[in-house]
């Protein structure tokens, strides 16, 4: 991925720079200005989903990425990226597994169910659980017509 914006410096021209730029704002408490790059430029979310995948990554790091998800929940680039959290619901970490659950009910995108549903029969049980929660809140509830 190369990045044509103003809003990131010049040697940000690829997506590991972008994950360590990313990264770098997370561990300084800056998640809301990684939320609004991300919105100026939304080709820049794979980079920032990398971070999900990166082994050992600090409790800030981890924070930082849910309050980027909850800026961006509903948002069209949450809902047109869900192919890059998709996979993750069958990462080998059952706290990622549970994060990718909870992040594609915030994309709002009922194409996310049939992971989701896939997800009601991990090992894990906190995973069935976020996966439950999220598949109640990703289908619409039922309309019964009015009694006369």
């Amino acid at each position: 991925m190369s990045v044509k914006s103003p809003h990131y410096p010049q040697w940000l021209i690829n997506e590991r720079n972008l994950s360590t730029y990313y990264n770098s704002l997370l561990l300084s408490g800056q998640a809301p200005k990684v939320a609004d790059l991300i919105k100026q430029n939304p080709s820049s979310f794979s980079a920032f989903v990398d971070l999900l995948n990166s082994k050992g990554s600090p409790l800030s790091t981890r924070m930082g990425i849910g309050v980027v998800m909850e800026e961006l929940a509903g948002s069209r680039i949450l809902s047109q990226h869900i192919d890059l959290l998709t996979p993750l619901t069958q990462a080998k970490d059952a706290r990622l597994r549970a994060d990718a659950c909870y992040y594609l009910e915030l994309s709002a995108n009922p194409a996310a169910l049939p992971s989701l549903q896939a997800c009601l029969h991990d090992a894990d049980p906190s995973v069935r659980e976020v996966a439950a929660d999220a598949i109640t809140n990703l289908t619409p509830p039922a309309t019964y017509p009015l009694q006369p």
